[in-house]
């Protein structure tokens, strides 16, 4: 008589893919420059908002951190949870470009999805004076001492994502507008409009 046993997969074999395809998600990302010039349009910068965006949700799970974005109205800034200084840090590393810059003439505009993240990000948009924020709370980068990031989306180390939609539009010529929209569950989707 002859048995046959079936076999799944150990967790030493989950955890070899999951860091192959973060190394190969690297390299992809470390060949991206780390500010965009003018002759890149809204595809290729939303492109590598998801590229990037996937490597974060990655090394997430691999590292088993959690991060962050934090928006501006120029670009965005990839962070990290500090849990020895219970802190949030801007990724100061060559394979996720931290902080991204747009050219002059690029856009971009985030949305935050469901009520409660709308309310939530109105009462942050509301609270620009930090003045309130002691020496404690401030981040030291270098010779700079800058307010302490809190991010607005976050990447769990779960995989759970905040889920948002994030448009990139140019301002200086008629090119497409593109939106990168990411559920809860972390699945990124790139539309064309």
């Amino acid at each position: 008589m002859v048995r046959h046993v079936n076999r799944g997969f150990t967790l030493l074999e989950v955890m070899l893919v999951l860091l192959l395809l973060g190394m190969i998600s690297v390299g992809v990302v470390m060949t991206l420059p780390s500010s965009g010039s003018t002759t890149e349009g809204t595809d290729w910068h939303a492109q590598r908002f998801s590229t990037l965006l996937q490597l974060a949700q990655d090394q997430a799970l691999i590292l088993n951190t959690e991060f962050g974005i934090q928006f501006n109205e120029q670009g965005y800034t990839f962070t990290s949870y500090d849990a020895i200084n219970k802190q949030w840090i801007p990724i100061i590393d060559d394979r996720i470009h931290g902080d991204v810059t747009f050219p002059d003439d690029m856009l971009a505009e985030y949305d935050l999805s469901g009520s409660v993240w709308g309310e939530l990000e109105a009462v942050q948009n509301s609270a620009t004076d930090d003045s309130f924020l002691s020496d404690s709370d401030r981040v030291r980068i270098g010779e700079e001492e800058q307010s302490a990031l809190q991010p607005v989306v976050y990447i769990m180390s779960s995989g759970e994502m905040t889920p948002f939609s994030y448009t990139f539009f140019n301002t200086g010529d008629n090119s497409h507008d593109v939106t990168v929209k990411v559920s809860m569950t972390g699945v990124i989707e790139v539309i064309k409009e």
